[in-house]
């Protein structure tokens, strides 16, 4: 029996993207059509103006809807702006919100969707889910994946180094996402897709292999990590769920985001469960350590750099089991207060302390 998988059938990750956009299949796409283009607010303004200066004469109207918010609200409210005068396409610019907001618009309407990201902070960039916000409470939801992704690599060269280490936080979790995805399926709680996790698994190691060379050049390491969230999108899309690409770490990062007040990036705080969800994980079987990587890219190895205090961490790894209703390593273990103090202290030392600058803001 074969499923129909859903991918982007259009990918362009170089240099120069958005001022060539005229030579790009895409701007053929869009002759004679309408356009709206969902932007972010701030400098990603800029960004929105930029295509508009390329496709204004290819088009046959162009509309720009600012997205300032990703709650329920700011989407109904865009979503009456589509239907008044509904568009031949939807494109998404700007960081996590823009885009997801972006991908929701174009599942209610049916109008396909092109993204442009400003920035790779997670795997939002090509993912068949999107995170809103309902009563303040962040929300996953499916939703169809976009038709095509145009990265910049020249914008996202341009973006604080804080994006791109919490877009590298959210790819590495894919090591411990697959991790639980094998135990639960060794569990009998889940059945496996080997293409998604070895899509998964691939895109990870295709980032790590660029970063273990002796010499590391920049501009590849930041297109291989594009290229890799990218993948981990397509694997979701292929699993039918996010499983391949999250794991007991996400669940911590969901705990911090409901009970701690969501202090920093989505790709920080999954970084940091990352490196809990490890220890679990090692003391079951053997893993590959990331912290050595965290060292070398500078990504954040203790949650007070995040803003976070012990008691705010301490809630979020108990609270993080039944954030969702997964198997995962969680399930393995009988964590008392006592356990999960000894653990913080193992996982988190005070050396690890100071050494991650939480500089620049989200991308909206």
């Amino acid at each position: 029996m074969t499923k129909k998988v859903h991918i982007p059938i259009k990918l362009t990750i170089e240099h120069r993207a958005i001022p060539h956009l005229f030579k790009n299949e895409v701007y053929e796409w869009i002759k004679d059509q309408k356009v709206a283009l969902v932007s972010g607010s701030g400098k990603t303004r800029q960004v929105t103006d930029q295509i508009i200066d390329v496709i204004n004469e290819q088009a046959s109207g162009i509309q720009v809807m600012t997205c300032k918010e990703n709650s329920l609200d700011a989407i109904n409210d865009l979503e009456r702006r589509v239907l008044e005068d509904p568009p031949d396409m939807i494109f998404g610019v700007g960081g996590g919100k823009a885009l997801d907001v972006s991908k929701v618009l174009g599942t209610r309407s049916n109008v396909p969707v092109v993204l442009f990201p400003t920035a790779v902070s997670s795997d939002a960039i090509c993912s068949p889910v999107a995170v809103i916000k309902m009563l303040n409470k962040s929300t996953s939801i499916g939703v169809k994946m976009p038709q095509a992704v145009v990265i910049d690599l020249d914008l996202l060269a341009s973006c604080p180094p804080r994006m791109m280490s919490a877009g590298i936080g959210d790819l590495l979790s894919n090591k411990s996402a697959l991790f639980d995805w094998n135990l639960a399926h060794r569990a009998g709680k889940e059945e496996m897709n080997t293409f998604a996790r070895l899509m998964a698994d691939n895109a990870a190691d295709s980032f790590l292999n660029v970063l273990n060379r002796e010499e590391i050049d920049q501009s590849r390491l930041m297109k291989t990590a594009a290229e890799s969230l990218i993948m981990s999108g397509i694997a979701m899309s292929i699993a039918g769920s996010s499983r391949p690409c999250s794991g007991s770490e996400h669940l911590i990062s969901h705990a911090l985001d409901y009970h701690c007040g969501a202090k920093a990036l989505h790709g920080e705080q999954v970084a940091i469960g990352v490196l809990f969800a490890q220890y679990l994980q090692g003391k079951r079987d053997h893993v590959e350590p990331l912290l050595p990587y965290y060292e070398k890219l500078g990504l954040p190895t203790h949650y007070s750099d995040l803003g976070y205090t012990r008691e705010e961490m301490h809630r979020a790894i108990r609270k993080a089991p039944s954030m969702r209703n997964r198997y995962t390593v969680f399930n393995e273990w009988d964590l008392t207060d006592e356990t999960i103090d000894k653990m913080l202290d193992d996982v988190y030392p005070d050396h690890a302390k100071n050494r991650y600058q939480q500089t620049g803001s989200s991308a909206g």
